[in-house]
């Protein structure tokens, strides 16, 4: 067996693991190693915008998770992408940069996270934050995460704005701003219009410096737990164990799926469960695994018309010469992050905050299997913020190679469901809109006949998805509540030098996509861990 030893062992080169890395090797002294189980970062897909469309379901970048078969979705199983390269998911996602508002943080610390309220983590956004705007009381200007404007948005951005305006939703430049409220662009995670991702800004300048060692290519089986302390990883590279000893702390940055999944295979989780898969228990922690949670979404199609990036004899040209214009300018299709904008609405005037959330890609996607399809068009998501549905996690079993289980349960709860219900009406009325259409677009999904509330949830039955964002499998509470997987400096309950620092502790998933959290919650464990 190849042994090795590091001060700190981190499991996962993702959004978090590269800020949590990153930042310990400000400054300090200790020797950093970083476990990721897919390849390096170096792909032209990964840099280039528009890669994206290539990225999601690939079989080296993509894990190609799915969930189980939901009873209530017409037996559907459901995708469930996460980034597999450095970086992680913000190496493959579409580079949305939202904060989430600062009502979902001061719900955390309510909840008994004490030290996440909004005016805590507002301070570690903005120090991470690279905005080219420039720096205000809620954004940062000199951090290491570039987020910028989108160089050339398509045209059809600000239709969708006129549109919205006209169902008495406001534009909004800023959803990281005072408002979450309204349609617009949505800033990005890009540098110079090229992807800038989590280990773009925290991994890649540690190991430039000699401060952080990377291994790729290492899959994490289990930790090594000598009593209650955590002092080891076992993993495999090109089939042979590996031990990887820590001196100090274990960092499991593996995400939402991978770091349940770990620390089950660890021994540490539902004693029940693990038996079942005859791993004898360390620490019986019931709360690993629960409370996963996503944002459950549905997304419209629309054909025709005369506006949106195409595969057209109309666009022949404009298509030959894109690379070329991204090339020099750094500009064009290319640049495009394809979800170019969106918004925040309340599908009930009564509420205080967006209910949900919309994701438009001006461009006509497929919608029978493929990626994309000859035509002009474009497509637009709506998804819930805030669902009250939760589904579980658990081992397939003890092999590291098996899938775990993924039951994300969406839409059990009917709450979820009458939301979504609502914001897919609003979100057929704003596509409707002439100020898109220009009077030649047809709605291709649902299509015109599906009409009646009936109609519409059998549709959304049938193709609903999920917005990416898969969170809460190891939740952060107070100590003495039973649900707690993690305390407040998240440290894992019952086991010494032992964290999590990734989207798995959300104890409730934030009203926006989940990236820039997921980083937020890096540093802070950085910050737990030079305190």
């Amino acid at each position: 067996m190849t042994q090795h030893e590091f001060d700190v062992v981190v499991i996962g080169g993702g959004s978090g693991g590269s800020a949590v890395a990153g930042c310990l090797a400000e400054g300090s002294r200790a020797s950093i190693c970083v476990l990721e189980a897919g390849p390096p970062d170096d792909d032209i897909r990964i840099r280039v915008p528009l890669g994206v469309m290539a990225l999601m379901g690939h079989p080296v970048y993509d894990w190609r998770y799915t969930s189980e078969a939901h009873t209530h979705l017409n037996g559907r199983r459901v995708s469930v992408p996460r980034g597999r390269t450095l970086g992680g998911s913000g190496s493959i996602n579409s580079m949305v940069y939202i904060r989430g508002r600062a009502s979902d943080y001061d719900a955390w610390a309510a909840g008994g996270c004490d030290g996440w309220d909004w005016q805590s983590v507002l301070s570690r956004f903005r120090n991470a934050e690279n905005n080219s705007r420039g720096s205000d009381d809620l954004h940062g200007a000199d951090g290491p995460l570039h987020v910028q404007d989108l160089p050339s948005p398509h045209p059809m951005v600000k239709q969708l704005v006129r549109a919205a305006e006209d169902h008495g939703i406001p534009p909004n430049d800023d959803f990281n701003g005072d408002r979450q409220e309204g349609f617009g662009n949505y800033q990005t995670t890009m540098r110079d219009g090229r992807r800038w991702s989590p280990a773009d800004a925290y991994l890649h300048p540690a190991v430039k410096r000699g401060a952080v060692t990377v291994f790729n290519d290492m899959l994490v089986d289990r930790l090594e737990i000598d009593g209650r302390r955590a002092v080891g990883v076992h993993a495999l590279h090109d089939g042979q164990s590996v031990m990887i000893r820590a001196r100090q702390t274990i960092i499991l940055a593996a995400g939402a799926v991978s770091s349940p999944a770990i620390l089950m295979r660890s021994g540490i989780g539902p004693g029940g469960h693990l038996q079942s898969m005859g791993i004898d228990t360390v620490a019986d922690l019931p709360g690993v695994g629960e409370n996963l949670h996503d944002h459950p979404a549905i997304g419209m199609h629309y054909g025709g018309g005369s506006q949106g990036y195409a595969l057209s004899f109309a666009t022949l040209l404009s298509n030959a010469l894109a690379p070329f214009r991204y090339a020099f300018g750094r500009r064009g299709l290319f640049a495009s992050n394809t979800v170019e904008a969106g918004g925040f609405a309340r599908t009930q005037p009564e509420l205080d905050e967006p209910d949900v959330q919309f994701h438009f890609i001006p461009a006509r996607l497929g919608h029978e299997g493929r990626p994309v399809v000859w035509g002009r068009g474009y497509y637009c998501d709506v998804c819930v913020l805030k669902p009250n549905s939760r589904g579980r996690l658990r081992l397939n079993g003890p092999d590291p190679h098996s899938p775990p289980c993924i039951d994300l349960n969406l839409l059990a709860d009917a709450d979820d469901e009458a939301t979504l219900l609502r914001g897919a009406r609003l979100l057929r009325h704003i596509l409707a809109s002439d100020h898109l259409t220009g009077g030649t677009a047809t709605e291709l999904v649902p299509g015109p006949e599906v009409s009646s509330d009936d109609a519409l949830r059998s549709m959304i039955h049938s193709r609903l998805g999920t917005a990416y964002h898969p969170v809460g499998t190891l939740r952060m509470g107070a100590k003495n509540d039973a649900r707690s997987v993690v305390d407040p400096t998240l440290s894992v309950i019952g086991i010494d030098n032992l964290r999590v620092a990734d989207a798995s502790v959300m104890p409730e998933i934030i009203a926006g996509n989940t990236n820039a959290a997921s980083m937020m919650i890096g540093t802070a464990a950085a910050d737990f861990l030079h305190a």
